[in-house]
């Protein structure tokens, strides 16, 4: 069993600090006193008004209860395992050439995520933001479902 937070000290060298400072502005989207913070943080990785756009509207859908991914409170010194796999799988999503989500049938809140984290994997990929990580909880391995995709 994986432990559900690690220090981000522990996992420095596989966490680079572009990871770590979007996890940071992700954090801040929620709050309405410190999302311009995040506003700022995102364009200050290289991000345009689409991928701003694309990251702080993501955020709200993993709130959603539907979503396995669960963001720290910004100032954490721990990274979540599910932030872990947020970040994984936009960097294998951005690496494909054109994500879209696979819809099962009408009111699938997962198409939702999967859809919007295809729009940050794009914004990811122009922004050419460095996401390294790559390893893949059961939970991040259930959000890229080969089922659920359709790679063109």
């Amino acid at each position: 069993m994986s432990p559900t937070r690690v220090s981000y000290q522990s996992i420095g060298r596989r966490c680079n600090a572009v990871e770590q400072r979007l996890l940071c502005a992700l954090r801040r989207v929620p709050d309405p006193a410190t999302r311009d913070d995040a506003v700022a943080l995102l364009g200050g990785l290289g991000l345009d008004a689409d991928g701003i756009g694309a990251f702080t509207a993501l955020v709200p859908l993993l709130r959603t209860g539907h979503a396995p991914i669960e963001l720290l409170q910004p100032g954490s010194p721990f990274i979540g395992a599910t932030e872990l796999d947020l970040l994984a799988c936009v960097r294998r999503l951005s690496q494909w050439r054109h994500p879209r989500p696979r819809a099962h049938h009408d009111g699938d809140a997962m198409v939702a995520l999967r859809d919007q984290l295809a729009q940050c994997a794009h914004a990811a990929r122009q922004a050419d933001l460095g996401l390294r990580l790559t390893t893949l909880s059961p939970v991040g391995l259930r959000l890229l479902d080969p089922a659920a995709w359709v790679r063109s």
